[in-house]
This record gives structure tokens, sequence and C-alpha cells, in this order.
């Protein structure tokens, strides 16, 4: 039936809204002499532009110019038309509509939404009363009760289920009125051997709502044993299976758990971004309720603005990410992308490659789980500290090549950074961390000094290598050409493949760690074979003699055994560097147990050299 909304009725509904808190949900407010005044929640800002004012129910922000009332700021901030946008204010105020004969638009168009939400509503329901009540979901019950040590009340609050599959999502919502195409649309029916079945199959669902709690798609998660029993037959599976963008859902810009966290997060001046929804409901059991979840995916530009603008500029977003090498690679781009979109974040490390969830469950219960997990959170280091340790971990080390390298990694990270000043600083921080001049990364931030781009193309797929000291060419010559000396060399004399720059290092491990019986064998090693130059340079020195050298090697053993040595010795000066660098930042920082730790590791270093 044609229908559409009365002025009164709208009327009556944006007066029933107090605009001050609803956007408080968007952006922390502050009091402003009569009225109010926040960050804009429509642009990235760290000085409060936009005013919110009480008398007639409106806002303007004096920087990117937005303005309008309540309706309006759920049109734009939830993406929605204004018909929508007013029942959703309505239901907030309690408010029941009465729409009214006429020509506006139909009440099928206008509730389009309203169906959507309601078919992501009814699988929502539909999946949690499977985990609960059907037997086939008991594996899954073990999953999250026994394996994560959730409670069956923290599953609830997070509306956890399963999803069986084989159609049957899709028979329960016919008997509900929801048609095949709607779920289509959302992504909950695919097309499988030409006709549409459920998205899912026998995973555990998790809900991924908006702000106002509404289901708005679903990540799914394959149980370890589905997960092992698929690679065993050469099956590529995802462990996560997320919905794919829907006229309800975008990934770029939803996040897991804000509905829950968004209250905590401005109470807090935190927000904690992690990777899974099973970490995020560990830390809620916790009581740990500022967290969120990016769902495996890139933290993104509006990810970033979207959890700045709701924690204010005096917040904190900490990314709290896998402990392993995928998650630690997550953070470092998420550092990059915080430092592009001008948004302050930090970046807390796990200890022993744990998640947020094991690392609580191996904390004992109560307290002593809360202290390790804040432990943690208060260790963080501030994005940028975080990008120059990743990325260079051990400045000292480094030849003038790698320093620049890494210095245009870190300026590229810069070049976005909006505040002139801050990013000045940083060039500061970075030139110091890497020991190189100011002026010179200043001039790099500038375009000046770097190679040009229309010089011949370099394959990326090749690695460059660069020669050899003569000592280390020597050494793995001793080493193919004497077979016998490779094991003396790995136990007597300590060389280990860290002991060559890369590439080099996989030659080395090929002679110090594995038994290659000829030179053929040596060229066939796997780490070898994968970079041209290696190839070249095993059959290079096979078909020279060691009295080709000058001065001729004449005694292999010794010649070796004098290398080593030296080669001990420059390794043993470099770990005295690194540690007088890292005493001198800890000592800068005022971190005092790091300062102990590090002296004691110093000594017993500096007594090794003595007792050789």
């Amino acid at each position: 039936m044609p229908g559409f909304l009365g002025d009164d009725q709208v009327r009556r509904v944006r007066e029933a809204i107090d605009l001050v808190q609803l956007m408080s949900e968007y952006a922390p407010v502050r009091k402003a002499g009569a009225n109010f005044t926040c960050c804009c929640p429509f642009h990235q800002e760290r000085s409060p532009s936009m005013y919110i004012y009480t008398g007639d129910q409106h806002y303007y922000c004096f920087g990117c110019k937005a303005h309008g009332d309540a309706i309006t700021l759920i049109r734009e901030k939830e993406n929605v038309a204004f018909a929508d946008a007013v029942e959703m204010l309505a239901k907030r105020a309690g408010i029941e509509l009465v729409w009214q004969q006429g020509s506006g638009r139909s009440r099928d168009e206008r509730g389009e939404r309203d169906r959507q939400l309601a078919a992501c509503e009814a699988a929502c329901a539909y999946y949690e009363r499977c985990l609960w009540d059907s037997v086939e979901a008991q594996p899954a019950r073990d999953y999250l009760l026994v394996r994560r040590k959730l409670t069956e009340a923290t599953c609830r609050r997070f509306r956890v289920g399963w999803a069986p599959g084989r159609g049957q999502l899709m028979d329960a919502a016919r008997g509900q009125g929801i048609d095949a195409p709607t779920l289509a649309a959302l992504d909950l029916a695919i097309e499988r051997n030409g006709r549409l079945t459920d998205r899912f199959f026998e995973r555990i669902t998790f809900p991924i709502c908006d702000r106002f709690g509404h289901p708005l798609a679903f990540s799914a998660r394959l149980l370890p044993e589905a997960e092992a029993a698929a690679k065993a037959e050469g099956r590529g599976v995802g462990k996560y299976v997320n919905n794919t963008d829907t006229p309800l859902y975008h990934k770029s810009s939803n996040v897991f758990n804000l509905h829950h966290a968004r209250v905590s997060c401005r109470d807090e001046g935190r927000v904690v971004v992690m990777e899974g929804p099973t970490d995020v409901m560990a830390a809620d059991q916790a009581g740990f309720k500022a967290c969120v979840a990016v769902l495996g995916t890139a933290l993104t530009p509006e990810h970033a603005r979207q959890l700045g603008t709701l924690i204010g500029r005096e917040g904190s977003l900490i990314m709290l990410l896998d402990g392993d090498r995928a998650g630690q690679e997550n953070a470092l781009k998420a550092a990059r992308t915080c430092l592009a979109a001008g948004v302050p974040a930090k970046v807390a490390i796990l200890p022993d490659e744990l998640d947020p969830a094991e690392l609580l469950a191996e904390s004992s219960a109560g307290d002593a789980s809360r202290t390790v997990f804040e432990q943690v959170l208060a260790s963080a280091r501030a994005e940028f500290d975080h990008l120059l340790r990743a990325l260079a971990p051990r400045p000292m080390e480094l030849d003038r090549r790698a320093q620049l390298s890494i210095a245009d990694q870190i300026i590229a990270s810069l070049r976005a950074e909006p505040d002139r000043e801050l990013r000045e600083l940083h060039l500061r921080d970075a030139a110091g961390w890497l020991g190189l001049p100011e002026d010179a990364l200043a001039r790099r931030l500038a375009g000046e000094g770097v190679a040009s781009t229309s010089e011949a193309p370099v394959d990326e797929d090749e690695e460059a290598v660069e020669p050899l000291p003569v000592h280390l060419e020597q050494a793995l010559h001793i080493l193919l050409a004497v077979r016998e000396l490779r094991a003396t060399a790995a136990d007597e004399l300590k060389l280990e493949p860290r002991h060559w720059p890369k590439p080099w290092n996989a030659l080395a491990a090929a002679l110090l760690l594995a038994d290659h019986p000829d030179v053929h064998a040596v060229a066939a090693d796997e780490g070898v074979a994968a970079v041209p130059a290696l190839v070249e340079a095993v059959h290079r020195l096979a078909a020279k003699e060691l009295s080709g050298w000058v001065p001729a090697i004449v005694d292999p053993a010794s010649h070796l055994a004098e290398i080593a040595h030296g080669v001990l010795r420059a390794d043993h000066d470099a770990s005295l560097r690194r540690l007088d660098h890292e005493l001198a930042e800890a000592r800068r920082s005022g971190d005092q147990a790091r300062v102990r730790t590090l002296l004691g590791e110093r000594f017993a270093l500096s007594n090794s050299r003595k007792s050789r």
C-alpha cells in the first residue's frame, strides 16, 4: 500500500531525540557555554570544530561545514534513506509511526532495509537455536566452552550460533516468509551446483552488528578438526569466512562488537583492536569491555578514523593483534594506516606468539588475569616507535643501503601525516634511530636524492645480491671444497648461517646444516636454487682451486678457524653495540627494569668474550 509520513510525525520524532546524547554515540561531547562541542565525526581532526546547539537541536562543523539535525546525522552516518532514519529514531524514542495513504513511495520500497535487517535477525536467532538445541552442535559447544574457556553467558551475550548448512537456514527462513533473493542479497545464501543454498556450512557464527545491535553480517569459524581434515585432503579452506559486502554491511567500515564496546570506549578513553571474535569475547568476559575486532581484514583508514573519533583526541587506540608472524605483519600495516590517517595509535606486543584469548587463558583466574592483560596494554608503544623498531630492530647492524631502504619505507608512511610539526618530529626520531643525518631524510621526504623511477625496471622477483667480503666468500669456498670441515665449522667453530648476509645465508645453511654429497646437490638445495646468483657462485667456486686465492689457502682447516674467530669477534662486538643502543633507549624512557635486564646481558656477554 502506498504511504508517507506526515510532517507532524517527523517533527515529533525530531523533537523526541536528544541530539547531544545521539552525537555522543559518535564522538565524545563536551560542554561549551550554553551549547556543546566535539571532534567532528565526519572528518578526522584533533581539535573540536563541531558545535551542537541545544536551542534548535542542530549541529554545525566549522571545519568541513557538515550540518543538520538528528535525522541528518543518522542518514549520513548510517547511510540510510530519510524515512529509514526517521524509523530508526522513532524506535529509539518509543514512537509508533503511522504511514498515511498518499503518493509517496510504497511501503515495500520503504521497507527494503527493514526486510533485510529482519532477515539478518532471523538468521542470527536461527543460528543461536542450532548452537544450543541441536545434537550436531555439541563439538561447537565443546570448542567454545571447554577449549576456548568461554562461558555460556558470554556466548549468549554475543549471540554466537551454529550454521548447519545443507539448506536448513533457507528452509527456516522460508517458514518465516523470507525469500531466497533476500538471503542471497545479504550473502547468507549462495549458488552451488546450479541452485541456491546456505552460505555457511558447519561453522560457528559470530554476528557483526551495527552500533544499535542489529545483526548485519556474520563471521563463521570452521571447527579445528574440520579444518585439519580439509588440509589433510588437500582442500583449501579458510578458518574464518566472513560475509562479503552487502547493502547492510561494509567490511571496510564495520568492526565486531562496536555496539557493546562504544560506551566503555568513551568511559575508559581507549579502544583495543584485536583480530578475532573469540579474542574480544575472552577480553569482555575478563572485564575488558572496550575491545573490538577487525575480523581478519586489515585495519582500514575508515576503521581508524571511526575508532579515533569514538575515543576522542585524548583517548588511546591500542592495536593488540596476534603474536604470530601474520599478526605482527598486520600490526605493522595497521601502524602505517593510522599514521597515514592522522589517527594516534599504539601497538602492544603479545608474548610467546599467543593471541589475546590464549593470553587470558594462560593466566590464572581473577585479578591475575587482568593484571597480565593490563601489563601488555600498558607496554604498548606509539605507532611510529613500533614502526621504527619493527623495521629496524638492530639499527647498528645495518649497512648504509639497508639504512636508506628502511628510511624510505618510514618516509612513505609519513608523507600523508597531516600535522607538519609531528611529521618533522617523527623524522628526527627516525634519523636518530637509524643513525642517519636528519637533513638527509628531510631531502628524501621532499623527493630529493631518491633514485628516479624512470630508470630501467628491476625484476622484483630477482633478489639483488651484493658481493661478499673476501673472508666470508673464502669460508664458503672451503666448506664447498672440503666436505669434512662442515661439521667442524658448525659444531666447534660455531659458525651459523646468520653470519652471512642475505641471500648468502641460504648457501651457508646448505653447507653447514645439510650434508649434501656433491656440488650439484648443493646447487639443487631449495634455498640456493631459488636465487640464480647463488647457483652461479656454487659452480664458480667449485671450478676454482683453494690455492688460487691470493695469498693461497694451503691449510683449509687453519684458515677456516681464523675466519671463524674474526667472524665471532665481529658478532660479539655488534651485540655489544646493540646492547649499548638498547640501554640508551631504556634509560631515555625511564624503564629501569629493562635497564637492569640489559646490564645483566651486557655483563654476561663481556664475560663470555674474556673466557674465550
